[in-house]
């Protein structure tokens, strides 16, 4: 018989860690928290995700140093994905710092997995015999085609020590009879929350109940049913069958006609319906997400993020007021195009050219990525911004840099670019000798005069100060002066020496006597006239070249 012995070690490692988790007896206290798409819907005036987040930012802030704890949370990372689940805080004692840090970086996306998340997190409190309180927090019914309640009740029966309660934030009414079911299968109690308030007192009455052993408030009892006779002699029951619902805008004066809008799944992001006005639309009921395309050719589809909810034969406002507005020196031209960038997933969020006018964009923390010509510059990433939910956000963008080359220098360019002195990644880089906006920082300035007929050249470094345009001279450098009749060389190098005379770099140029900007300093030059019928031989052994000079050398 073969022994996995990798596997023997992980299951002694688990056992023994369970062991150490809960020898000293301490209390348990586990959540699932929802961060599937719906939860971008609004409760109380704001969405669920960011109550969610406060409140349990201030429950961490409050918990006990002996408690052991835990967050799962599930459809924060992927569209579409029963699998998105994961353990955000590991179980144990919290570092709330990192805690923190967890929850705040919670951005819902996908699917609500809750049957797979419950069996997860039943999974991680196995070996508990003082018992686990498990709190899921859902905004919404299992959308993975599983059966939370069934399965709830079977772990609770194959004998682990736990507890289930379960917190419905802002839900419908089929979504709280299956929530209801899985608390009342994992011995628990079920609350109703509809705003940040209600949402805060159900979770502490649960950590109450677990640290200071208060007894859980009585649910209000559930009204009996309306029983009522129907007359047989009626022929047939009229029902009202549910119609659709309606959906209109709040929006400012700037906002106009789009090019056309979306209503998306939140969950799996599939379209449901478009429409290209701002008047009232009838749609059907249900959860949606609005993706909007303000231009056919100038915008990217930006998915607003926020989740609403449309009931039959109501009428559901919906804000389209957060947007970001640009602030822009008068030497700004209009770019190839500009845009935000999830920091985390490294992914355009949305993508504009027009810089005159705002832009609906979705609340959150992005960069926002600049990038003045398709062929001329590549995009470089200029600050960090926060949009904030229902305002036009304004950015300024004005820290910026300006190559002033001298007279003599080419007009021709292949490129120049920034990087960070002592590295060699660049930053940006560009073909225009125009101003190019930059993040602020210290940079070197490195110059490449032609593709082919000439190699990478450090001028030296700048500083550029946030909201200041920074000037960098190009307007040092070197001119070959060659006898009448010479034709160009192969190669010429200007070998940059140190105070000893060793080597520490080198420019070079082929098939051209320059002028080539180089930065000041000592140098050598090495000529080759002919590829295969000559050798490199040094014709100049060294020589100053002072800052803001062209120096001329004649052979």
């Amino acid at each position: 018989m073969k022994i996995n012995f990798f596997s023997v070690f992980t299951f002694l490692f688990c056992l023994a860690f369970s062991s150490l988790l809960y020898a000293e007896g301490n209390k348990t206290l586990y959540y699932i928290l929802d961060g599937s798409g719906s939860m971008w819907g609004r409760a109380g005036g704001r969405t669920k995700i960011e109550a969610a987040k406060e409140v349990l930012n201030k429950l961490i802030s409050e918990m006990p140093d002996n408690l052991l704890s835990g967050l799962t949370v599930y459809g924060h990372r992927r569209k579409g994905d029963c699998s998105d689940i994961e353990e955000v805080i590991p179980l144990g004692k919290i570092d709330r710092a990192a805690a923190k840090d967890k929850i705040n970086s919670i951005k819902p996306k996908g699917m609500t997995p809750i049957s797979d998340s419950i069996e997860f997190a039943v999974e991680r409190v196995k070996g508990n015999e003082a018992g686990t309180t498990i709190v899921l927090v859902s905004d919404g019914i299992e959308t993975c085609d599983k059966d939370p309640c069934k399965l709830t009740k079977s772990l609770k029966e194959s004998g682990v020590n736990f507890v289930m309660h379960v917190v419905g934030f802002d839900v419908s009414d089929s979504a709280e009879k299956q929530l209801k079911c899985i608390a009342e299968a994992g011995g628990g109690q079920y609350f109703s929350a509809q705003n940040a308030t209600a949402l805060l007192k159900a979770l502490t009455a649960v950590k109450e109940s677990v640290v200071k052993e208060k007894p859980l408030p009585t649910p209000e009892p559930t009204p009996a049913p309306i029983k009522q006779k129907i007359s047989s002699s009626s022929k047939s029951i009229r029902i009202k069958a549910k119609g659709p619902g309606r959906i209109k805008f709040k929006y400012q004066s700037w906002l106009k006609r789009p090019y056309q809008w979306q209503l998306l799944d939140p969950e799996t992001g599939k379209v449901k319906a478009s429409f290209n006005s701002l008047k009232e639309q009838m749609v059907p009921p249900g959860e949606y997400q609005l993706a909007w395309d303000q231009s056919e050719h100038g915008t990217s589809t930006v998915t607003l993020g926020e989740v609403f909810r449309i009931e039959s034969g109501k009428v559901t406002e919906v804000p389209l007021l957060t947007a970001i507005q640009l602030r822009l020196p008068q030497w700004v031209k209009r770019p190839y195009n500009w845009g935000l960038i999830d920091p985390e997933a490294d992914s355009i969020v949305a993508l504009f050219r027009d810089i005159d006018q705002p832009f609906l964009v979705p609340a959150g923390e992005y960069d926002l990525f600049w990038h003045q010509a398709e062929h001329g510059s590549s995009r470089i990433k200029l600050k960090r911004v926060q949009i904030e939910q229902d305002k036009t956000n304004t950015v300024e963008l004005s820290s910026a840099l300006h190559l002033v080359r001298a007279d003599w220098v080419p007009e021709e360019l292949y490129y120049w670019a920034i990087r960070k002195p002592g590295r060699k990644k660049k930053i940006a880089s560009f073909r225009l000798w125009e101003p190019q906006l930059v993040p602020p920082g210290e940079y070197e300035i490195v110059y490449r005069w032609r593709e082919h007929g000439s190699s990478e050249s450090p001028l030296g470094t700048v500083k550029v100060e946030e909201g200041r345009l920074a000037e960098f001279n190009i307007n040092t450098g070197v001119k070959i002066i060659p006898p009448e009749g010479t034709e160009p060389p192969d190669g010429i190098w200007f070998v940059e020496l140190d105070e000893n005379g060793k080597r520490i770099g080198q420019v070079s140029i082929a098939r051209t006597f320059g002028p080539i900007a180089l930065k000041p300093g000592r140098y050598r030059i090495d000529y080759l006239q002919e590829e295969h019928g000559s050798s490199r031989v040094t014709i100049v052994d060294s020589f100053e070249l002072p800052a803001g000079s062209l120096v001329e050398i004649e052979m």
